[in-house]
């Protein structure tokens, strides 16, 4: 007995000698914790949480807020309270969380210290997984953190902040405010909004039963959600009605009558809420996230705050603009048919003088809901729209190349799969142009250019210029196998998860503003009912290239909308129109971004879950986006001066199209007529010495060949034909200018033009066609002539 009674008192001597080190600790890093604690975002929701009101948002904001007149946007729908003050919540909810959460609530200071100091030691010898002890107040602040780590560091700042806020509110001002962003499931926050969305009432109208199933909710909010585990929910809520039951709070009358109740709450599509506009819904996404930031608390208690709050806010949206795309998108007759069987668009523009956001739209079709799938603001694969800020942009801005410098458009490498030999990269359509300037790479969307350039400025250096630069925040370094730092991410677009549209066009901007990125802020500044400014957005700004290469990069991006991939469209008719389409892998997205001297804006298409091939259409995403940025330009249309992109600082000369030198008179004997073509240029950066790819012969046109001592004379001609060495393939590969490339060799033997050498030894025989093909015309079994 003795010896028991001796193991007793030294456990009971370690029990206690631990618990003292345990608090000795924690009181140490409790004192070392607080000092970097911000208590501003827990003060600043108690003191929205006094005003009641609904926040307001207005329309055409500056940073000059005094000098224009603010416009109010209208919400669509009931604009529902946000937040409720605990004369209007029911009993049944106030008593209810109190007694399962936190029976102590009234008597403790923020924290109840010996479960605390229980929980401290059970964090040490991992007796048991979880081992709660919050109190009320201490879940407050979780909820209004967003911060569920596990970890005595954690722990201290939550006490600290709990027994700040004991101390500086009331007891019922703490139930008021945890009351109203306790999480509810579906993204609701508060007892209001959770009462309204399940069962159509106000919290002071709920039953014992349904507030308990709102009560249980808090506990696990996805395993008790009454749309996807109804019995789970309602075991959970006969739980809560027991102790509500047990503490007095409801009578055996009330408990026997709501336990035998089935749970009954509305379908979620019969929910009635306020309706915020895509640019509204982005404007609180935008805003939620700085106050989270700037306040140190969580997005859904920065939401909270927002919205109820009673702030102004003052967007920099354009209500012509944002009323155009709706209005647009909301008709689905504008669309091709597959936009009723779940083909999806997104828009976005941006004021190309400003960078600021002006017009959003994430969906076609009416917008019925909040917090919906936007395409707008998710990332999609941009494909070859990644090109010129990836690419073209910045190499000429460093000087290695310009509008005229030559690559040979064949491919680069060849690689056998199944038994046959494929070619990398492949173009689209699948033709190559052979000698191809920078311009025509750009126009026609080369991809093997492309690819070269992107050897030129290494893959690693285009992944880091796009994530610092533009923020292109969603590329990946490394996930598993995956990377975007190789050459079909960076040179092709192809990237992992791809980047939202809103941040491509915002990087489309720096072209407009003359090498300048601009933030694409949707909002100015936030003030509350007080007229205090609480938040002010800074608009972010950097310069990426020179204004000579933006200048330069506007006017070949032009030549995309002149001749190129998105020449159907109109626009370009009355005002400069530049941009660039892009297609993701295997057709699931397409994208073009185009800009005037006026507006930026970007164009999505693709399906929802994208792993559906987009299908031919009768109406491409580029004609809607040409439709839509027509009636956007209504009003400068039918002005007398209509701007222009700037052509200051750069020049516009001559260049041979085969080479991207100095135009030569050799140059003019091409047989395919005037080779001589003009581009923009810097005075550091352009054609400085003289064509050297075409090579004068002399030709036989009778015998349509390469003349010898032996040809009359009065048949023979003088030719230039294009000198390109080091042309040779392991398979056949039409290439378009391959009938006017001449080898030299040491000795001619005549030869009819009916034969020739197959394409994929690359080279013409001594006999040259040097007129224009009249179609594909058969020489032998494998060896075609291409049509320009």
């Amino acid at each position: 007995m003795g010896k028991k009674m001796k193991i007793l008192k030294i456990t009971a001597l370690i029990i206690f000698s631990v618990t003292l080190i345990c608090a000795f600790v924690f009181v140490l890093l409790v004192r070392i914790v607080y000092k970097g604690i911000n208590f501003e975002g827990d003060e600043r929701l108690f003191e929205g949480a006094r005003s009641f009101h609904s926040t307001t948002f207005y329309a055409n904001a500056t940073p000059e807020s005094e000098k224009y007149t603010p416009i109010p946007i209208e919400i669509g729908g009931d604009v529902q309270k946000i937040r409720y003050s605990l004369d209007e919540i029911s009993p049944y909810l106030k008593d209810g969380f109190i007694a399962v959460e936190d029976r102590k609530f009234f008597l403790h200071k923020g924290i109840d210290t010996k479960r605390t100091l229980m929980a401290a030691v059970n964090y040490i010898i991992r007796k048991d997984k979880i081992y709660g002890a919050s109190t009320i107040t201490q879940q407050l602040i979780k909820n209004i953190s967003g911060d569920n780590q596990i970890s005595l560091k954690r722990k201290a700042e939550e006490i600290i902040r709990a027994i700040h806020i004991e101390r500086k509110y009331s007891k019922e001002e703490i139930l008021e405010l945890y009351l109203n962003v306790v999480p509810m499931s579906e993204n609701i926050y508060g007892v209001g909004a959770a009462s309204r969305a399940y069962f159509n009432k106000e919290p002071s109208e709920l039953k014992a039963e349904e507030a308990a199933m709102l009560i249980g909710l808090t506990n696990a909010p996805t395993a008790y959600n009454p749309y996807k585990n109804p019995e789970l929910s309602k075991k959970k809520r006969d739980i809560v009605l027991s102790v509500m039951h047990s503490e007095g709070i409801i009578d055996n009358e009330e408990y026997n009558k709501a336990v035998i109740t089935e749970i009954d709450v509305i379908p979620r599509e019969k929910r009635q809420d306020r309706l915020d506009s895509w640019f509204v819904e982005t404007v609180i996404c935008d805003v939620s996230s700085d106050l989270a930031k700037k306040y140190e608390v969580s997005s859904s208690a920065a939401r909270m705050m927002l919205l109820g709050g009673g702030y102004d806010v003052y967007t920099t949206m354009d209500p012509k603009i944002q009323t155009t795309l709706e209005k647009y998108f909301e008709d689905l007759n504008n669309f091709p048919k597959e936009a009723k069987l779940g083909l999806n668009y997104a828009m976005t523009v941006t004021d190309a003088r400003t960078g600021y956001l002006v017009g959003i739209v994430g969906r076609v079709g009416k917008k019925n809901a909040n917090r919906i799938q936007n395409h707008a603001l998710l990332p999609h694969v941009p494909g070859s729209t990644l090109k010129p800020i990836a690419l073209y942009a910045p190499l000429i801005d460093e000087k290695k190349i310009n509008w005229a410098t030559v690559f040979d458009d064949i491919p680069i490498e060849f690689y056998e799969k199944d038994g046959v030999i494929r070619e990398y990269p492949k173009n689209s359509p699948e033709v190559y142009d052979g000698l191809t300037t920078v311009k025509d790479g750009l126009r026609k969307s080369k991809n093997t250019l492309a690819v070269r350039l992107c050897a030129m400025r290494t893959p690693k250096k285009i992944y880091e210029s796009l994530k610092e630069e533009f923020l292109f925040d969603t590329l990946v370094e490394r996930e598993g196998s995956l990377t975007d730092i190789s050459t079909a991410p960076m040179a092709l677009g192809q990237l992992t998860h791809g980047v939202s549209l809103r941040r491509l066009t915002e990087a489309y901007g720096t072209f407009s503003a003359d090498g300048q990125w601009r933030e694409s802020c949707s909002y100015i500044c936030i003030k509350d009912y007080e007229g205090r400014v609480i938040l002010k957005k800074e608009q972010l700004t950097k310069e990426i290239f020179k204004p000579s290469t933006a200048r330069i990069m506007n006017r070949l991006l032009m030549t995309v909308t002149e001749s190129g991939t998105a020449k159907s469209i109109k626009l370009k008719n009355t005002v400069n129109t530049a941009g660039k389409t892009g297609t993701s892998g295997g057709s699931k997205d397409k994208t073009f971004i185009g800009y005037t001297p006026y507006y930026n804006a970007g164009i999505w298409c693709g399906y929802d879950g994208y792993d559906k091939t987009i299908p031919s259409l009768e109406k491409s995403h580029i004609e809607i986006w040409d439709e839509v940025m027509t009636q956007i330009h209504s009003d400068v249309i039918n002005t007398p001066y209509i701007e222009e992109f700037s052509t200051n600082g750069i020049y516009l000369l001559p260049y041979c199209m085969d080479s991207g030198k100095i135009y030569t008179e050799t140059c003019v004997f091409d047989p395919r007529g005037n080779r001589r073509e003009y581009g923009y240029f810097t005075e550091d950066n352009r054609p400085i010495s003289e064509c050297d790819r075409h090579v004068l012969v002399k030709y036989d046109y009778e015998t349509k060949a390469i003349s010898t001592e032996h040809c009359p004379k009065d048949n023979i001609t003088t030719v230039a034909l294009l000198n390109i060495p080091n042309r040779s393939f392991p398979k056949e590969v039409i290439i378009t200018d391959a009938e006017f490339v001449y080898r030299d060799i040491d000795r001619y033997t005549p030869r009819p033009i009916d034969y020739a050498l197959p394409y994929f030894q690359y080279s013409l025989p001594d006999g040259v066609y040097a007129g224009k093909s009249k179609g594909k015309k058969q020489f032998n079994s494998n060896c075609y002539l291409h049509d320009e």
